[in-house]
C-alpha cells in the first residue's frame, strides 16, 4: 500500500471514528460480539475478552492505537472488501462509479452479493448503530429493501474509489 499522507490519514480516521455501520460494514459479523470475535480472529484486539462488554468508541479507538488509521486501512479494510467482493465485483462497481451509475439489481442479485428478503420485520439496532445485512453489496450500496431497488452509493463507497482503492498498489490489487 502507497504512504498515505497526514491530510488524507486525518480524513480517513474522522470517516472511521464516524462510521455507521461499524467499520464500515466489511466485517462479516453482524453483532459486536460478533465482531470483536472475527476481529480477534485475524490477530487484532488480542486483550478483549470473549465476554467484551466494550463500547464502539472505545473498539475504534483501540484499534486506532493498536493499528493507526494505515493498519486498519491496509489490514482490515482492503482485505476483507476484496474477499467478500471480489476483484471483478469492484472493477465493474469501479466502472459504474465513475460513469455516475448504480450496478443493476439483477448483477448484484446473479453475483450472489445481494438477496431479496420479502419481509424486513425490524430493522436491528445495536448502541445507536443499525446492525447491517451481510450482503456484500451494502458496503457500497444502500438499497431500498421495501421496493427492492439500488437506491445510492454509501459513504463508503466515495471513500473506497476516491481516496483507498488509489493508495493500493497494482501488484496489490492482482495478490487479492
Amino acid at each position: 500500500m502507497k504512504e498515505i499522507d497526514r491530510e488524507t490519514a486525518d480524513t480517513l480516521r474522522r470517516y472511521f471514528i464516524n462510521a455507521s455501520p461499524f467499520l464500515w460494514g466489511v466485517l462479516e459479523a453482524r453483532k459486536k460480539k460478533e465482531r470483536i470475535k472475527e476481529l480477534k480472529g485475524m490477530g487484532f484486539l488480542e486483550n478483549y475478552s470473549e465476554n467484551s462488554k466494550h463500547k464502539y468508541d472505545t473498539i475504534n479507538q483501540d484499534l486506532l492505537v493498536e493499528l493507526g488509521i494505515d493498519g486498519i486501512i491496509d489490514r482490515i479494510v482492503v482485505p476483507l472488501v476484496y474477499k467478500r467482493l471480489g476483484s471483478e465485483a469492484l472493477k465493474s462497481f469501479r466502472r459504474h462509479w465513475e460513469q455516475g451509475q448504480l450496478p443493476d439489481k439483477k448483477y448484484l442479485k446473479a453475483n450472489k452479493l445481494y438477496h431479496y428478503r420479502r419481509a424486513i420485520l425490524m430493522e436491528q439496532w445495536e448502541e445507536n448503530r443499525s446492525v447491517p445485512e451481510k450482503d456484500p453489496a451494502l458496503i457500497f450500496l444502500e438499497i431500498n429493501n421495501s421496493l427492492d431497488f439500488v437506491d445510492r452509493w454509501t459513504v463508503f463507497a466515495g471513500l473506497w474509489f476516491e481516496i483507498i482503492d488509489p493508495l493500493i498498489t497494482k501488484e496489490e490489487k492482482e495478490r487479492q
